[in-house]
């Protein structure tokens, strides 16, 4: 991300990224980036096999302007992240709205 993104952990396994003034199109290229990445580098654990393959879902919402509120964003980024979860895990999906 860049070095205006905000990252933050939002609950025990969600996090959440701020992209200011960022069209869905590259929050998507990035965030598919993100996915690829962790799909293809496996965690080091201490037990046997020794190497744990992790994969992520991520949703994506727009702001939909200056009214728009803080809850409303997470609520639809959080419904894209649910249809990703429904539709096979491992992938991106955008806020239809």
């Amino acid at each position: 991300v860049r070095g205006i993104d905000v990252v933050c952990r939002y609950g025990g396994e969600e996090f959440v990224v701020v992209m200011p003034d960022t069209d869905v199109a590259y929050a998507y290229s990035v965030s598919d980036r993100l996915r690829k990445s962790i799909e293809t580098t496996p965690i080091e654990i201490s037990r046997a096999p020794g190497k744990l393959n992790i994969t992520i879902s991520i949703g994506i919402a727009k702001s939909e302007g200056d009214s728009d509120t803080a809850e409303a964003l997470l609520h639809r980024a959080d419904q894209a992240l649910y249809r990703a979860k429904r539709t096979g895990r491992n992938r991106v999906v955008a806020d239809a709205a």
